[in-house]
């Protein structure tokens, strides 16, 4: 890859002590931003994923990770997500904090100073402009739409997704200028991507994003069919890797993609325009974020769902093509725009009622804010150009402290995205659970019978009413909606657990027992949180109807897998006690 031309002798303009401070001034503001968010929680998914999963955090699990999907310890089945790598980072992070929110949400942030750092180098690598690079790299680390991904724990795929991308192709790059060295920086940069794609899917755009790279620069080769040859030979290392995971993810899941959102016919080309046009729009404008949006399928075309995000997609490609043809730099950086877009745009693969996140735009938002600083440097006035990075810099450190406020617990979270978008189910089921979590159960009904009448479909409306009836006593009710959501979603251990709670409450402890232990057959591994009590509410039964060895055995069986269980080592010297006395 040939030197790139520049204005001038950029690197002369940055005073040496001064630039040898750049990367140390980035790392302050991309983590000063979210300071406030060392104090915060787990939310979202957080409680699930690590806390109740915390028995999976451990160095003899990690050939596991490379066998099973991110949710085989709380969910019966497959899920999309084969992330051997991410689970190592979650890993990590338990063996280092435990559950200790503070330093998990530490380097989180980290991560994403680690990707501020590496946008900085690979801009300044490729233009040579001192500058330019910081100037994109302190707005990429004040940006807003990054906040889902760093003030939530578990959105720490997406910074480190961009890390290990940016790293990847930096190394790249180097690869291709210095021939000394050429195969170390091509060993690295594989490595990086290998990393990458069992971090997270979506890097398997990552060698799209280094042919464009070889196309745009390789400016010896004028002919198009040689710098094709060429790009696509600077990749076979990275397809082969991709080929090793695409194999991989598919001999663990049963299918590339398992789960596929179920869209109306028709409805997916019709609504592609609008989540399209919805994700240029947050790059540029990110404010009033949230977990979910009022985005609903197109059923029917009109101006506003259709032809006006068409229009402003087309505009937005025009746009795109102008800064395209600024020069190679340039080019080079919408590609890394536009190209982690696309496996979003696939929208296919997800559920209609929750096919966009703010997220989803960490990596994009990369090459916008070179794009941007790109256009202020061309500015002939040096003031001018301090002017206008300043103010979008401390415009987007405003916008990150305050949409990075609502993360600090579940529930404040999910009642501002309930206020935002009161149309999203995924917002009321969402606002319900955390209701049912803090025992509000009278206060969750309404909103989940509401949610229910307007998608009755939904499997999981069903279990949370079931819920709450059960801890209200009106196992009647419980039962009717714990039996429909079984229906719904066939053995499912913990519907079937509540299902015969309920009908144990009605006196009907033959359906009881028969319930709870099949739901102990299902359960798919014993050792996990989420399944802890499922013995010991069995041998609750079992004494009731008069069974006090079966009652200890059950008892048994709990403090066996949970050792941690007082309750449970309690139950059984009780128990043992009174067959004693018999």
């Amino acid at each position: 890859m040939a030197r790139l031309e520049r204005r001038g002798p950029a690197r002369r303009e940055v005073n040496p002590r001064l630039r040898a401070l750049l990367p140390l001034i980035l790392v302050a503001v991309s983590a000063g931003v979210y300071l406030q968010t060392i104090g915060y929680g787990f939310v979202a998914d957080d409680p699930r994923q690590i806390e109740v999963a915390h028995s999976r955090f451990t160095w003899s699990q990690i050939p596991h990770y490379f066998t099973e999907d991110v949710w085989s310890y709380v969910e019966r089945d497959k899920s999309n997500y084969y992330r051997p790598v991410f689970l190592v980072w979650l890993m990590l992070n338990y063996q280092t904090f435990g559950l200790e929110t503070a330093g998990w949400h530490a380097t989180t942030v980290a991560m994403h100073a680690a990707a501020t750092l590496l946008l900085f180098f690979l801009a300044r690598k490729l233009s040579g402009d001192d500058t330019m690079a910081f100037a994109a790299a302190v707005l990429f680390a004040v940006h807003p739409i990054h906040v889902e991904g760093v003030a939530w724990v578990s959105g720490v795929t997406e910074p480190l997704f961009a890390a290990l991308t940016l790293g990847s192709i930096l190394c790249f790059v180097e690869a291709r200028r210095e021939a000394s060295r050429a195969r170390w920086w091509q060993a690295w940069s594989v490595a990086l991507f290998a990393l990458d794609m069992f971090a997270k899917e979506t890097a398997i755009v990552v060698p799209a994003i280094l042919a464009a790279a070889v196309w745009i620069f390789d400016k010896d080769v004028r002919s198009w069919r040689p710098r094709a040859i060429a790009a696509v030979r600077a990749v076979v290392p990275y397809a082969g890797v991709a080929a090793v995971y695409v194999t991989a993810r598919i001999l663990v899941l049963g299918a590339f993609a398992v789960k596929i959102g179920k869209w109306p016919a028709g409805a997916v080309w019709r609504t592609t325009p609008e989540a399209a046009w919805f994700y240029f729009t947050r790059l540029v404008w990110p404010a009033g974020m949230r977990t979910f949006y009022d985005i609903a399928p197109v059923r029917q075309i009109d101006f506003s769902n259709f032809v006006l995000p068409l229009a402003g997609c087309l505009a937005t490609g025009a746009l795109l093509a102008l800064l395209w043809r600024m020069d190679r730099v340039a080019a080079f950086f919408v590609v890394v725009l536009v190209v982690p877009m696309l496996p979003v745009l696939t929208i296919r693969n997800f559920s209609p009622e929750d096919f966009v996140h703010d997220r989803y735009l960490y990596l994009p938002s990369a090459g916008l804010c070179v794009l941007a600083a790109m256009l202020i440097r061309r500015f002939e006035m040096p003031q001018l150009q301090i002017v206008c990075v300043a103010l979008l810099t401390a415009a987007g450190a405003w916008g990150t402290v305050r949409e990075s406020g609502p993360w600090r617990d579940r529930q404040t979270l999910a009642q501002r995205d309930l206020e935002l978008s009161p149309g999203s189910i995924r917002a009321k089921e969402t606002f319900a659970g955390v209701l049912v979590i803090n025992e509000r159960f009278v206060d969750a009904l309404p909103l989940l019978t509401e949610a229910m009448a307007v998608h009755p479909e939904e499997d999981g409306l069903f279990e949370a009413r079931g819920i709450c009836y059960l801890k209200l006593g009106e196992f009647d009710r419980a039962v009717a909606d714990l039996q429909r959501f079984t229906e719904m979603v066939p053995n499912n251990p913990h519907g079937l657990l509540l299902l015969g709670m309920a009908e144990a409450g009605l006196g009907q402890t033959t359906k009881a027992e028969r319930d709870m232990r099949q739901s102990l057959r299902l359960r798919p591994r014993a050792s996990s949180a989420q399944y802890q009590g499922y013995h010991a509410t069995l041998a609750d039964l079992l004494e009731r109807k008069g069974d006090l060895q079966g009652a200890l055995g059950e008892y048994e069986a709990e403090s066996n897998e949970y050792p941690d269980d007082q309750n449970a080592l309690d139950q059984v010297e009780r128990l043992r006690r009174s067959l004693r006395a018999k």
